[in-house]
């Protein structure tokens, strides 16, 4: 009886072992707050942020007709107090496209580059881009407005990035591509890359799989803004995920394979690709939304009270980075 007593107590033990390994691992993986009660938006910050939104979708973001968005941002970043760079770039066909970049250095070597696309994809049907990515460029602005001049312990780099979009995209023509060239990987602490920020539903089943297995572990309603990387990130994934999770739900979710999967289509895989931690900020994108890349990807259709608690969780999470 006893032997039997000490075998059973063994398997107990043992099995306890393996729910813990099995918790830290998910734990590592994904994490969700979705249950998590929402912020208030500030009024003022969500006209702001729609009329960027309005503005960046009066012309469109393609061909030569992105010197109107390029103009805008530019201006905006100035206004702001920044000093803006426009980095210039010559792609494989001969083209010549541009990255605007705001530096505001800090005590340290190093800075966080916390970045959005501007341009939308020509898909021959007027496509306005509101979701992709006039609403994480309104964030982007909304945050170079709201950070102090102060000098700070580290760096911060705004980008605004060209060519992310197709034909573009998965080729070394990408802005963030580019970018990336340019800097020094020891001088970067990490890459925030906004991406889609304003379709929210709270529809059951409005949420598809991110990965095989998805519904066992994460919400299936979309309602959740998700912050997304490799474990080269995981440390700015969690510290991105305290912050916004404060404001609205979130996902996190880094995962080794993510490199291979649509949850690398953004500008964070052209920083991952040089060894820089990068994550992405979204509402899960063409995975949510289905204006994607069409004429309905209208204003009207996007969630302007959660773009502002995205801005808001933005906001607090790069002031913290300044600062630790």
């Amino acid at each position: 009886m006893a032997i039997i007593l000490r075998r059973m107590l063994r398997g107990i033990l043992l099995l306890l072992l393996f729910l813990l390994v099995v918790a830290g691992v998910l734990t590592t993986i994904c994490l969700s707050s979705a249950n998590h009660p929402v912020s208030q938006a500030t009024p003022a910050r969500i006209v702001r942020l729609q009329q960027h939104v309005d503005r960046l979708c009066e012309q469109a973001r393609y061909g030569e007709d992105k010197q109107f968005a390029r103009k805008y941002i530019a201006e905006q970043l100035k206004k702001a107090g920044w000093t803006v760079q426009l980095q210039y770039f010559t792609n494989s066909e001969g083209e010549t496209h541009c990255n605007i970049s705001a530096l505001r250095p800090g005590k340290s070597p190093q800075r966080y580059i916390i970045g959005a696309h501007y341009d939308a994809c020509d898909t021959g049907n007027s496509n306005p881009g509101a979701d992709d990515n006039a609403s994480a460029v309104a964030v982007l602005l909304e945050l170079a407005h709201s950070l102090p001049q102060a000098p700070a312990q580290y760096g911060i780099e705004l980008v605004a990035w060209d060519c992310e979009e197709p034909p573009y995209f998965d080729t070394e023509d990408m802005g963030s591509v580019n970018h990336a060239a340019s800097c020094t990987p020891a001088s970067v602490r990490a890459v925030i890359c906004l991406e889609m920020l304003g379709y929210y539903s709270t529809e059951p089943g409005s949420q598809p799989e991110l990965f095989p297995g998805h519904r066992l572990l994460l919400p299936t309603i979309g309602n959740f803004t998700a912050i997304i990387g490799d474990w080269n990130s995981l440390g700015i994934a969690r510290t991105a995920f305290r912050a916004l999770s404060s404001e609205l739900p979130c996902v996190r979710l880094n995962i080794p394979f993510a490199q291979e999967s649509a949850l690398y289509f953004s500008d964070h895989r052209s920083y991952a690709a040089v060894n820089i931690p990068a994550i992405m900020i979204t509402d899960t994108a063409m995975l949510r939304n289905p204006n994607y890349h069409t004429a309905e990807d209208l204003p009207s259709t996007l969630s302007f009270e959660n773009i502002a608690r995205n801005a808001q969780g933005v906001i607090h999470l790069v002031r913290q980075l300044m600062n630790p």
